[in-house]
């Protein structure tokens, strides 16, 4: 099977690599499958889906970005200009698909698959040592991420400025900032970390915190998270203020290997649900 894939790197690249490794070619040149993953790459699904109107077109929805000005009009923009062109339309979370409900009626919600985005290719090394306290990945300066709450919380810590690692296209300056990082640097920051923050008031998924537990590091996560919610159970969330969020490191640090068994127990069924080989047959399951 040919299958044209659009949207933004890394996760285009990954679902290109899931399709490969099942013997498909990727290919523009009249596809059977045609998939956005992202709304960046809508248009260029679109306009060929134009040129091969038999290919099956499948538009993917990363996040509804409700803290945007605007947002709801845009939306609905969206589902008006280029959801009435696609044969499926799919979200990476159930917390994604409940909002895209809020714009369509209950046949088309109905409609909606959810198909994870994939992970990066991290893997548990017990051979590795927890050496490092925390670690921060993805955009910093956003204030939906909140990292203010990161800094909040380890002003309540000693040295804890000087204990985290941070990752990503944004520099917070504050901690130990790293800059982008390999796949392969980063599934290392994983193994040798003990905690990873994540305060963010809203996500599509929360992919580090997926990465996270599969290396068998503990998240910190709000409740307030509705996504959160979706894929840890509520001995790994604390309420959205440093206060909680140091109670939570001292109360997980007082029996941290058993909570990191629990991680890791979660980190195995992850490690497979979102594998970019199973997002592909994800997917290619999906019927005009």
């Amino acid at each position: 099977m040919k299958i044209a894939v659009f949207g933004i790197i890394p996760f285009a690249d990954l679902i290109k690599e899931g399709f490969v490794k099942l013997g498909h070619e990727i290919s523009n040149n009249n596809p059977d499958l045609i998939y956005a993953n992202d709304p960046m790459g809508y248009q260029d699904a679109v306009f060929l889906k134009m040129q091969y109107p038999n290919t099956q077109l499948i538009l993917n929805v990363l996040d509804i970005p409700w803290h945007f000005p605007n947002v709801e009009n845009q939306i609905k923009a969206m589902i008006k200009r280029f959801f009435s062109k696609a044969n499926n339309v799919t979200a990476i979370s159930l917390k994604v698909k409940k909002d895209l409900g809020k714009f369509l009626n209950s046949n088309d919600y109905e409609k909606i698959k959810v198909i994870y985005n994939p992970i990066q290719d991290v893997n548990y090394d017990k051979k590795i040592k927890k050496n490092n306290s925390f670690l921060y990945v993805g955009r910093a300066n956003d204030p939906i991420k909140r990292f203010n709450l990161v800094r909040e919380s380890l002003s309540r810590i000693k040295d804890g400025d000087k204990n985290i690692k941070i990752c990503g296209v944004e520099d917070p300056n504050f901690g130990n900032y790293l800059g982008h990082v390999s796949n392969e640097r980063l599934n290392v920051l994983y193994n040798e970390t003990k905690f990873l923050f994540l305060p963010s008031k809203s996500e599509g998924i929360g992919l580090s915190m997926i990465e996270a537990v599969i290396c068998g590091t503990i998240p910190i996560v709000c409740s307030d998270n509705e996504t959160a919610k979706e894929f840890l159970p509520k001995e790994f969330m604390c309420e959205p203020n440093s206060e909680s969020i140091v109670k939570y490191i001292d109360k997980i640090n007082k029996n941290y290997e058993d909570y990191r068994e629990s991680a890791l127990k979660l980190g195995k069924k992850y490690k497979e649900q979102f594998d970019k080989v199973n997002i592909a047959k994800n997917i290619l399951s999906i019927k005009k």
